[in-house]
């Protein structure tokens, strides 16, 4: 092998060194339910011109998997700012219920709403960018 091989490598290493921690970074998203024991914990992925993004937990167990599924903002209060905008959802779970919620942006990467199911338990979830 040519000595001087690995310094030729060492820009192609730190390219792909970075690719692979730009992947590392997306959404997370967390939330309790007020009848489900412990938090839930997920991945979330953002919206586009036809919705506001979905996002999906489960519980520590992965025995309860709820996905959500947001619509573009109803209401955009501050112009030229994705804070404060706000809109509605739907959450949809493995047991069977299924959750209106209100979501409202606390800044261009992050968002955070609630809702009920059926039987009144609470969904209170966030979802941001994680590092």
């Amino acid at each position: 092998m040519n000595p001087r091989t690995p310094a030729r490598l060492a820009p192609l290493l730190a390219m792909i060194a970075a690719l692979l921690a730009a992947c590392a970074i997306g959404y997370q998203a967390r939330g309790t339910l007020s009848d489900v024991a412990g938090p839930l914990r997920g991945k979330a992925y953002p919206g586009d011109v036809a919705g506001g993004g979905r996002f999906v937990l489960a519980d520590e167990a992965s025995r309860l998997r709820c996905e959500g599924r947001m619509a573009l903002p109803d209401t955009s209060p501050v112009a030229g700012s994705c804070q404060g905008e706000a809109g509605n959802g739907v959450v949809r779970c493995t047991d069977g219920r299924e959750l209106v919620v209100r979501w409202t942006a606390t800044s261009c990467r992050a968002f955070a709403g609630s809702g009920r199911d059926q039987f009144g338990n609470r969904l209170i979830f966030r979802v941001d960018r994680s590092n």
